[in-house]
């Protein structure tokens, strides 16, 4: 497995997680998780969360969870499964959740974060 973080600010921060390969995941051939977190003085608080822990034939696009309703998203409104579409789209979750002047940081965290295909 392949962990890290990524700061998006003082604040903010973003934990990603790659599993090995495994075949059940089909486009992306292993799990992935992307943490957002936040900086607390003593703990980091779990704001949201997206992954592609469904295996099924039909949904394999990536789903955001959020800290306040723990219930799925609609697969990111990506049609496609290119990854930077998916990224593109998880910026925008993001940008809602913590607010628009972290938006530049935030672009800049996730484009350091590579293909989990790769």
């Amino acid at each position: 497995m392949k962990r890290g973080t990524i700061p998006i600010s003082k604040e903010y921060e973003l934990e990603y997680r790659y599993y090995d390969k495994d075949q059940e995941f089909r486009y992306f051939n292993r799990k992935f998780e992307i943490y957002l977190l936040e900086n607390k003085p003593l703990k980091k608080n779990y704001i949201l969360h997206m992954d592609n822990s469904n295996t099924s034939p039909t949904d394999f696009t990536p789903h955001i969870y959020t800290a306040s309703n723990i219930k799925k998203q609609l697969n990111l409104g990506v049609t496609t499964l290119n990854w930077n579409d998916i990224r593109n789209n998880f910026l925008e979750f993001i940008v809602k959740e913590i607010g628009e002047q972290y938006r530049d940081h935030t672009k800049k965290a996730l484009g350091k974060l590579h293909s989990p295909k790769v």
